[in-house]
């Protein structure tokens, strides 16, 4: 197996010296102790080049939301928070192999699924990831928000209340695809990258931090960009938004960082398309509206993804050859969850090995792409033209109908 467990008394210098080169902390001695709460705080492993760890990778035990109301269940899922390489490591291998032995090790404790942050599109595809739903990046004039101010004046919220925010966060209001993490030290670690950092908040009449936004501002007039929108309720939303509102004689803009699940923000603006022409004036303007993805997903346990799934109306029954390419991977010690198998969806859904006999049509996918119909990221019609996903018509159709989801939103930075 690839790699080593890590040991902080060994490798702590050596991974804040691969976390500084890759520009993810500064040289300050307090960014390097919260580092090491974090190391401690996941199962890391790193590998060695020349006597050091050159590389690591810490994956962290969560939960991902699948589905909508009462048939909405609570996945187990592996969070891998970090993969990095030191400068003299790229290239070498190092992280592919503690990559694929997390992926083992995750399976081996459990988790139904496992989720990424990406640097980009592509690396991680060649271990069966599959990019998941856009976050929407939304800007605009915060004065033009149709929505009160809050009568009542918010409470400043900052790094010194990062366990109260973890805690929020843990009972927030969730949607489809929504991400639980089990690692409280990645909050304080993720305030303390905002610059010029603006936070407020509300608190229920016991003290009970119920809802507040955090971000940063660049200048006197923005922008100011809010990274968590948290709350308990939907409605504690609108709070937010009024209090971004009130911030509008100063603040000319606003950038969302993630549009909430579930929420329009245009549909609360004034003007919307006026503000969009001139969003495109000028060198340095910049956009009002955007949409990417920077998180991956796949399936490690495909018969728990499928029990999932309660679709009542829906009977069909498919065969799935499913390709999985750690199988291809040398070395690798979990060889995935590639097969011939047996799907049955509808109000009970279950997997068996093997295809079925007789007339029962046949789906061939890649994990990445299966992980992204089963998700609802794209329906599969659509898959066929830009994944590794296919089928007979009545089959991609009646797939289409089966996971009619939600965007899966992971609504938690990682």
């Amino acid at each position: 197996m690839a790699g080593r467990p890590y040991q902080s008394e060994r490798d702590l210098a050596a991974v804040t010296r691969i976390w500084r080169e890759a520009g993810w902390i500064d040289d300050s001695e307090a960014r390097a102790s919260a580092l090491g709460e974090i190391l401690d705080g996941g199962r890391t492993v790193v590998a060695d080049l020349n006597g050091s760890a050159e590389c690591v990778v810490q994956t962290v035990p969560g939960s991902m939301r699948y589905g909508v109301g009462p048939s909405a269940l609570d996945l187990d899922l592996a969070v891998i928070t970090f993969v990095a390489a030191g400068h003299v490591a790229r290239h070498q291998g190092l992280a592919g192999g503690l990559v694929a032995r997390s992926l083992a090790e995750a399976a081996d404790d459990g988790a139904a699924m496992a989720s990424l942050g990406i640097f980009d599109q592509g690396y991680y595809d060649r271990f069966g990831f599959g990019t998941g739903a856009e976050d929407h990046v939304v800007s605009f004039d915060p004065a033009t928000l149709d929505v009160a101010v809050p009568n009542r004046p918010p409470v400043r919220i900052g790094v010194e209340d990062h366990r109260e925010i973890y805690d929020l966060l843990l009972r927030r209001h969730r949607g489809h695809g929504s991400v639980m993490v089990e690692l409280p030290a990645l909050v304080p670690e993720a305030l303390a990258e905002l610059e010029r950092p603006v936070g407020l908040g509300f608190r229920s009449d016991d003290g009970r931090l119920t809802h507040c936004l955090l971000g940063s501002m660049a200048g006197h007039h923005g922008p100011l960009t809010v990274e968590w929108l948290i709350y308990e309720e939907p409605r504690q939303l609108r709070d937010l938004l009024g209090l971004l509102r009130a911030l509008g004689d100063q603040v000319r803009s606003v950038t969302i960082s993630r549009e909430p699940s579930g929420v329009q923000l245009q549909a609360l603006l004034a003007e919307p398309m006026r503000q969009l022409s001139q969003a495109n004036f000028g060198a340095s303007a910049r956009p009002l509206h955007t949409a990417w993805s920077k998180v991956q997903w796949r399936l490690l346990d495909l018969a728990s993804c499928i029990e999932a799934c309660a679709l009542p109306g829906i009977n069909l029954t498919f065969g799935l050859r499913l390709h999985d390419p750690l199988v291809e991977r040398s070395g690798a010690t979990w060889p995935g969850i590639g097969g011939d198998y047996t799907v049955h969806l509808g109000e009970e859904s279950g997997v068996t090995d093997g295809l079925p006999t007789g007339s029962a049509p046949v789906l061939d996918a890649s994990v990445g792409a299966f992980t992204r119909l089963w998700l609802g990221v794209r329906p599969a019609t659509g898959l066929t033209i830009t994944d590794q996903l296919a089928g007979p018509p009545e089959i991609l159709t009646a797939l289409d109908v089966a996971f009619r989801l939600p965007p899966p939103l992971s609504d938690w930075p990682y």
